[in-house]
């Protein structure tokens, strides 16, 4: 019976930071900049939301690999910046127009290993 107790406490504890760990919507305030965490695997926010105008895009690289940020609408690149080392950082500044962008680290396979995410621009 403590054996399927503790099973059952492990698979409930392992639900519940599973839905601590879903990616949730950063919205951007009056500062008009947002943090972007890079990792091997992970763009963090994964989703964001801001309205049009002017943003900054703070990019940080804590992996161990190299890593860059690379915004794209409708199939276009809009901004990128280059490959960052591990505890790098950079910025990018950009006036956004209203629509729905993609984020992605395009070094090596990180896109396809999750490293993306959404930016919303709203009017």
């Amino acid at each position: 019976m403590t054996g399927l107790r503790a099973t059952k406490f492990a698979l409930l504890l392992a639900a519940a930071l599973l839905v601590c760990a879903c990616s949730h919507t950063e919205v951007v305030g009056s500062n008009r900049t947002v943090q972007i965490q890079l990792s091997e695997y992970r763009l963090q926010p994964q989703s964001i939301r801001v309205s049009r105008g002017l943003l900054t895009i703070i990019v940080h690289n804590h992996g161990v690999l190299d890593h860059n940020l690379a915004l794209y609408q409708n199939g276009q690149t809009v901004d990128s910046i280059n490959p960052l080392g591990p505890g790098e950082t950079s910025q990018m500044t950009l006036f956004l127009s209203p629509g729905t962008y993609s984020m992605a680290s395009t070094v090596l396979s990180d896109q396809s290993l999750g490293a993306y995410g959404t930016l919303r621009v709203t009017k």
